[in-house]
């Protein structure tokens, strides 16, 4: 009996270290799959949130009919993906601003923008939607919706183009060759100008109103803001001509750079902006005011598109 006793204890330790191993085999086999699921979740678990939110992420567009002629007074339609639930005035601002009211259709998936004075004419405008909430709890934020306003042949009709109509100055062209004046380099007002030719291009440039016109063929093209010589050191008058371009022309007299630069008398020059070396950049808030030696400085964009207008032989007309 004691014999027996004894061989059995000796086993129960073998046993219970066998038993404990197999614990501790199972646990790290365990462990090893909990934390290689966890490994995969983490991997695809968001892609199937992304992917999920998405489908319920808030969109506007144009509706498909607003590409054909409207009315200078019409109204914008814009089609949702899903219903809005909340939205007021203040989440859509029109870039120019203009004043609109809105109307939400009976199925809230359409949203309609009724301004409440007439579209430009061959303009661009940015319709900028922030804060809508729509059926699935989510906003609609930073939403840029563009389009241009192109003239019809028909009176007081537009198109609404709603693709980029791309230009070679930084803003745009229409399909009439218009182009947008940058507001830094729009006059305040229109200044009516009298052509002094009837036939061809030219430029007219007026140094009372401190503006460039140009003309072809007796046609206003554009308008823009200019900066002539001050008093002591005055643009001369009379009529003259492109004699050379030079992209980027440098003044040794005054250690600088005129880019897009007409020579047309003397050392006088119509160009952009000038700039420093350094990259220093002068007289943008100058734009309709008397500051230069004597040149015609066209803002940055207007002077691109005067020197791409121009011809070698373009008239200059310049008179007070």
């Amino acid at each position: 009996m004691n014999s027996k006793h004894k061989n059995l204890t000796s086993i129960i330790p073998f046993d219970n270290k066998n038993l404990l191993l197999l614990k501790l085999f199972h646990f790290s086999l365990k462990t090893v799959v909990i934390l290689l699921t966890f490994i995969v979740l983490s991997a695809f678990i968001p892609i199937g949130i992304r992917e999920y939110a998405n489908i319920y992420d808030v969109d506007a567009k144009f509706s498909e009919n607003s590409n054909d002629d409207v009315d200078i007074n019409s109204n914008i339609r814009l089609d949702l993906n899903q219903p809005i639930i909340f939205m007021n005035s203040e989440n859509i601002i029109f870039s120019p601003y203009i004043e609109f009211d809105y109307e939400l259709s009976d199925d809230k998936r359409s949203l309609t923008l009724k301004p409440k004075g007439p579209l430009l004419y061959e303009n661009k405008y940015e319709i900028d939607i922030n804060g809508i909430i729509g059926m699935s709890g989510l906003k609609l934020n930073d939403r840029k919706l563009t389009f241009f306003t192109k003239k019809t042949p028909s009176e007081n009709k537009i198109s609404l183009i709603q693709r980029e109509i791309k230009g070679n100055y930084g803003e745009f062209e229409l399909s009439e060759n218009k182009y947008i004046v940058p507001e830094v380099s729009k006059p305040k007002e229109v200044i009516e100008i009298i052509p002094k030719f009837t036939e061809g291009k030219y430029m007219d440039i007026s140094i009372a109103d401190q503006v460039m016109t140009l003309f072809d063929d007796g046609v206003k093209v554009n308008q823009f803001l200019i900066s002539s010589g001050k008093h002591n050191m005055p643009t001369p008058f009379g009529t003259f001509s492109v004699k050379r371009k030079e992209e980027n022309h440098w003044s040794s007299t005054y250690g600088l750079w005129m880019p897009y630069s007409m020579n047309f008398y003397g050392a006088y020059y119509i160009h952009e902006l000038p700039y420093w070396p350094w990259g220093y950049r002068e007289g943008e808030d100058h734009l309709g005011m008397r500051v230069s030696h004597g040149c015609i400085r066209l803002g940055v964009g207007p002077a691109e598109y005067v020197f791409d207008w121009s011809e070698i032989g373009t008239p200059i007309y310049i008179h007070n």
